[in-house]
């Protein structure tokens, strides 16, 4: 490791499996202090105790918790130079089937989820020198896709929330998105385990491959650091070569 990151606290929400945690274990190879927010309190805990960080169960939908939980990790850390969101959910079915709970629900999460959590870190990005915010989208947010409508408004959603923050809080805050395609998760499971949607997923990108989790950490460190110091606003697409724009 590099030590790109040496001195930094970083708040990573998702952080107990899938992309939030190949983030957190690469984060913190790279010298960053941690604090991990997961729904999961089992999972957590254990990439907790195995990186020595901070961490906190919490649902990224619940404001009041996360303004509780958040403050802790300023505190914890003596303040936060940067945030990741890469909690999500996925919910898939055609819209005349869609329900008004499984909308609400992708909204909040995926959508309302990092704009509580930014929000309530927003006076200590703001105390800190230079602060980064890393969004995770996702190809669905520019790509319809049968059975994606709640999914990809909250993606779409979180792509322009994400620029609007790099107008409004520039030029010390930079903030950007990241958004993966078929990324091996437990979101995808489905996909990953079937042969045949598996061969079907990699077939249609460039790649030939499915994404793993270190694709997007690393995306994710660049966005964290100073190699991406003149990067605001903007999105890098992790997807293989899926969703050409």
């Amino acid at each position: 490791m590099t030590g790109r990151l040496a001195g930094r606290r970083v708040l990573i929400t998702g952080a107990a499996s899938g992309m939030g945690k190949a983030v957190a274990e690469l984060f913190a190879g790279e010298g960053a202090s941690l604090a991990l927010l997961d729904c999961d309190a089992a999972k957590l805990s254990d990439v907790a105790a195995f990186l020595g960080a901070f961490a906190r169960v919490c649902d990224v939908a619940e404001a009041g918790s996360v303004e509780t939980v958040v403050a802790e990790a300023a505190k914890s850390l003596g303040g936060l130079d940067g945030v990741v969101s890469a909690a999500g959910i996925l919910a898939t079915k055609p819209f005349a089937d869609f329900d008004r709970a499984t909308w609400d629900r992708l909204i909040a999460v995926n959508l309302t989820g990092p704009f509580n959590v930014i929000h309530s870190a927003l006076p200590a990005l703001q105390a800190a020198p230079s602060a980064t915010i890393v969004n995770i989208a996702s190809v669905s947010g520019y790509l319809p896709m049968a059975g994606t409508t709640g999914y990809s408004a909250s993606k779409g959603g979180l792509i322009m929330f994400t620029k609007s923050l790099a107008f409004d809080l520039g030029p010390n805050i930079r903030a950007n998105c990241i958004c993966p395609g078929v990324i091996r998760t437990e979101m995808t499971r489905y996909i990953w385990e079937s042969p045949e949607h598996s061969q079907r997923a990699s077939d249609r990108v460039a790649l030939k491959r499915l994404g793993a989790p270190e694709d997007v950490s690393r995306a994710a460190l660049y966005l964290s650091s100073e190699d991406s110091a003149f990067t605001t606003g903007t999105e890098i697409v992790v997807d293989g070569g899926f969703c050409w724009r």
